[in-house]
C-alpha cells in the first residue's frame, strides 16, 4: 500500500497539485506575531499577489532624550518625505552623515560606509532593512526636522 501527500495553501484551502507552484511563505514580523517567525505554504500565485502589494515606508528610529530605548517607527514614504520642508527628502538622505553603531564613537562612526541591507521587495520599490512592526500612527505627532 502507498501513501499521497496532499498540500494545500494555508492562505485560500486550495489544493497545491505540482511542487513548483509551492510557495514558502515566512512572516518576520505581524501586530499579531510573537517573537519567532512562522510560515507557511501557498500558491506561488499568491505569493506573487504579497509582493505586488508591497508598501513604500520609511523605517525610522528615534533617539529621544531621556529615553534609553530608540523608539522604531514604519511609517509610509510619502508621508516620511513631507516632514522635510527645506529641502527634498531625496537630498537629505544622499547629504546625511552614516548613522552611529551603538557604542561608536560620532568620529569614528562618520569614517565608515553604510551597509547596505538585503531585504526583498516589489520590482521597482526601494530596498528598506526590516524592522519590528510599527504602525504609522505610532510616529509623534508634529515631529518636524531639526535645523541644527
Amino acid at each position: 500500500m502507498g501513501q499521497k501527500t496532499v498540500r494545500f495553501s494555508d492562505l485560500s484551502g486550495q489544493l497545491i497539485t505540482q511542487d513548483d507552484a509551492l510557495a514558502r511563505i515566512v512572516i518576520h514580523e505581524h501586530p499579531e506575531l510573537g517573537d519567532s517567525p512562522v510560515e507557511f505554504e501557498a500558491l506561488t500565485d499568491e505569493a506573487m499577489v504579497i509582493e505586488k502589494a508591497a508598501l513604500r515606508v520609511a523605517v525610522v528610529e528615534l533617539h529621544l532624550p531621556g529615553e534609553d530605548t530608540p523608539r522604531r517607527v514604519i511609517m509610509d514614504a510619502a508621508a516620511f518625505d513631507q516632514l522635510a520642508t527645506d529641502k527634498p527628502m531625496s537630498e537629505l538622505l544622499i547629504t546625511a552623515r552614516p548613522a552611529r553603531r551603538p557604542g561608536t564613537s560620532p568620529v569614528r562612526a562618520s569614517t565608515r560606509a553604510p551597509r547596505q541591507a538585503r531585504v526583498t521587495c516589489a520590482p521597482g520599490r526601494r530596498r528598506l532593512p526590516t524592522a519590528r512592526w510599527a504602525s504609522t500612527s505610532a510616529a509623534p505627532r508634529g515631529l518636524a526636522p531639526s535645523r541644527t
